[in-house]
């Protein structure tokens, strides 16, 4: 492992360097575009999905959120904790200390998926299994690549792992294999794939960084790692919890196909997301900028249009496919909500690097007593609509409190949202 406290190698180099053909390719292919691209990759899977029938694409559906929040819940969060570091933390831990971390965290992602599967009563333990740990794995990976500004890298890899993934699932679908058990196990292979990737990317990385200096630390700085670790992964633990747990209510009370049809609307309008996210990364990634400069208001006017468009295609889906037609009306419920998330994500971001993982914890919290509460009373009597609606009330919520929580950190500053 190794540290931002060193050159990137996305560093333009010495003087002049910048018109190289690589310099030049890294001007054009911006990081937010290919993240953009990868998410657009998963979103046309996810379109390419709706071949199968919705009871088939509820069991892909139940084993990818079962994956997905098993990683989250497992995984102690340490993408965002290792993003959040000072420079030097990395070496003055020693990679020992870093790569324990890293084992237990994939270890505690397979427990997670196991229960979730189990709970949610639809799906596949090896794959829920399988995928969780791969997740993992990539995830806190990434973020080490991502300490070196290498969000190109990152993004590239996502990106192609989506187009593999869109086509496997077209080889499947044009060899008339509609099963959503068989499609799981190529959404399965992917998550592997990108792990050794990016692993090989980062060993590389490793290498020419060289033998690491004797780690500096003692005993009372890892004990605090650990602290920070809880404090962090319970706040992100909350958050992905309010997300993605009532996907498994939906699993679990209302059945597969209409879980099919939920998880479709739920993918659609993540789209929307993908500025917010790039936007938080960098937030924790940035050891330079003062974060009161960045606002909230440009992620969310970008999400707006991507979010109607998303409604308008799952209108247009369901007009050619009758068994997904309720998926417009998820979508339009879910879209105040999906607005709410991206100015969420960069006010949860703010909020870590300016008053730490206490005050995100709190926040994240509060949201999940408050979620829980409404998809249990809401899902088994209201099914995906009262899913979709609990869902956008959960997510304004945090996005209110995260954003009280910011103000109450500085005075406001004149033209910030």
């Amino acid at each position: 492992m190794f540290d931002a406290g060193r050159s990137s190698s996305n560093d333009p180099g010495p003087e002049g360097s910048t018109d190289s053909a690589p310099g030049l390719l890294r001007r054009l292919v911006a990081p937010e575009r290919l993240y953009l691209a990868a998410l657009g990759l998963t979103g046309l899977a996810a379109v390419v999905s709706v071949a199968l029938p919705a009871a088939e694409r509820g069991e892909l559906s139940a084993n990818m959120v079962s994956a997905t929040l098993g990683a989250a819940v497992g995984g102690l969060s340490l993408d965002t904790f290792l993003l959040s570091r000072p420079a030097g933390w990395v070496f003055s831990r020693g990679r020992a200390w870093v790569l324990a971390m890293f084992v237990t965290s994939v270890l505690l992602s397979a427990v997670a998926a196991a229960l979730l599967t189990a709970l949610s009563g639809i799906g596949s333990y090896l794959i829920g299994v399988g995928s969780a740990t791969g997740l993992t794995i990539f995830n806190t990976v990434s973020s080490i690549a991502l300490r070196q500004r290498g969000f190109l890298a990152v993004y590239s890899m996502r990106a192609a792992s989506g187009a593999v993934l869109v086509g496997g699932y077209l080889a499947l679908f044009t060899t008339g294999h509609l099963d959503g058990g068989l499609w799981s196990v190529v959404w399965l292979a992917v998550q592997w794939v990108s792990a050794f990737a990016v692993c090989a990317v980062v060993l590389g990385m490793v290498r020419r960084v060289g033998p690491a200096p004797a780690p500096t630390a003692d005993a009372l700085d890892y004990r605090s790692d650990l602290r920070a670790v809880g404090n962090l992964h319970t706040g992100i633990f909350a958050q992905m919890m309010t997300l993605r747990f009532n996907q498994i209510l939906v699993a679990r009370f209302v059945g597969a196909g209409p879980l099919g049809v939920y998880a479709l609307a739920v993918a659609a309008l993540e789209f929307a997301q993908a500025g917010a996210v790039v936007r938080a990364q960098r937030i924790l990634a940035d050891r330079n900028v003062d974060p009161s400069a960045h606002r909230a208001a440009p992620v969310v006017r970008s999400a707006v249009p991507v979010a109607l468009a998303a409604v308008a295609a799952l209108a247009v889906l369901g007009f050619l496919r009758p068994e997904y037609r309720l998926a417009w009306l998820l979508g339009l419920c879910l879209l105040p909500g999906t607005l709410a998330a991206a100015a969420g994500k960069t006010w949860s971001s703010l909020l870590l690097k300016k008053r730490g993982e206490r005050a995100t914890t709190v926040a994240a919290v509060i949201t999940l007593v408050f979620a829980t509460v409404v998809y249990f009373g809401v899902i088994p009597v209201a099914g995906v609509i009262g899913a979709a609606l609990a869902s956008s009330l959960a997510y304004a919520v945090h996005a209110f409190i995260s954003r009280a929580s910011l103000r109450r950190s500085r005075p406001r500053t004149p033209g910030t949202v």
